[in-house]
């Protein structure tokens, strides 16, 4: 999608920090942007910040609500006639320690990180591939790549959002919608405030034992700036990347996290030919996606 100018996004979690970012660079570009936030005042103060810097809609839209989500995708293709861009960003989370998780985390975090891209997608792609033509932008975290001890219930809603972006990458490419995801390492936004929108269905009046927080308390304006990431987006949107790393410190860890991976792979044996059969019509589908990816980033 190398022409963005005069495209249409809609972007989720899009009053502050990466997706406002992603907002802004887009609209540097002369896309059409509809900023969708769970809180007004929020949508209010990212609406002060770009001024007039293109057009903008804002609306405010709880991503878990299918509804909602559903009526946002109808509301874009009446104002718009199309969304070329579809950016699941919101994102909440949580790491309470093994001692104090509640069912309520869990069901928060993957409410949010994990149900609110499964509504995105149900219901922005069919109009996507009515056109065949678009672009699906996940945001996961580095989260999504290494493991981290703590926190597990933020990881498992960005390794799910990493499994499906994969996926849907090979699936869609055929039908001319690129599909791409983000891991981006600390940013400067609100996900540390993100419990203060907590959906009550989400409460408990259980305390936890044990407090909340990550491994180190960090300064208010610690992490990347956010529109820093957003270009990374737009460029990775441009360029149908795959995978978008804003990040550049996790290098040297990935690639030992992956060697480890590899390593613990077992010595070559001898395989059945049912599973032989499986495997090989698998990677024979799997190359067949992925010259549709080739074909479709050539023409992008």
């Amino acid at each position: 999608m190398r022409n963005l100018s005069g495209r249409v996004a809609f972007v989720t979690g899009g009053a502050s920090g990466i997706g406002l970012g992603i907002a802004q660079a887009l609209l540097d570009r002369g896309v059409k942007v509809v900023l969708a936030d769970l809180r007004e005042d929020h949508l209010q103060a990212a609406r002060d910040q770009l001024g007039s810097a293109g057009e903008v809609e804002t609306l405010v839209v709880d991503v878990i609500d299918r509804a909602a989500m559903a009526a946002a995708a109808q509301r874009t293709l009446d104002r718009f006639g199309r969304c070329d861009i579809l950016v699941n960003n919101a994102g909440v989370g949580v790491n309470p320690s093994v001692d104090a998780m509640r069912y309520e985390d869990w069901d928060w975090v993957l409410s949010v990180n994990l149900g609110g891209v499964v509504n995105g997608v149900m219901s922005f792609l069919p109009a996507m591939l009515e056109r065949g033509d678009g672009h699906i932008v996940t945001t996961s975290s580095m989260a999504g790549l290494l493991p981290t001890a703590n926190n597990y219930i933020y990881a498992a809603s960005k390794y799910a959002v990493r499994g499906m972006s994969d996926s849907l990458r090979l699936t869609l490419a055929p039908r001319g919608i690129g599909v791409s995801v983000l891991f981006p390492g600390l940013t400067q936004s609100r996900m540390l405030q993100s419990a203060e929108n907590r959906q009550p269905q989400f409460h408990t009046d259980v305390p936890p034992s044990a407090p909340e927080g990550g491994p180190v308390e960090m300064p208010a304006d610690a992490g990347m700036p956010a529109r820093e990431v957003g270009e990374a987006v737009v460029e990775g949107i441009i360029a149908n990347r795959g995978y978008i790393l804003s990040h550049a410190e996790f290098r040297d860890e990935l690639a030992a996290h992956f060697e480890t991976i590899v390593a613990a792979c077992p010595p070559p044996q001898s395989i059945d030919p049912g599973r032989l059969m499986l495997e090989q019509a698998r990677r024979q589908q799997t190359a067949e996606a992925e010259r549709a990816v080739a074909a479709l980033t050539a023409r992008a």
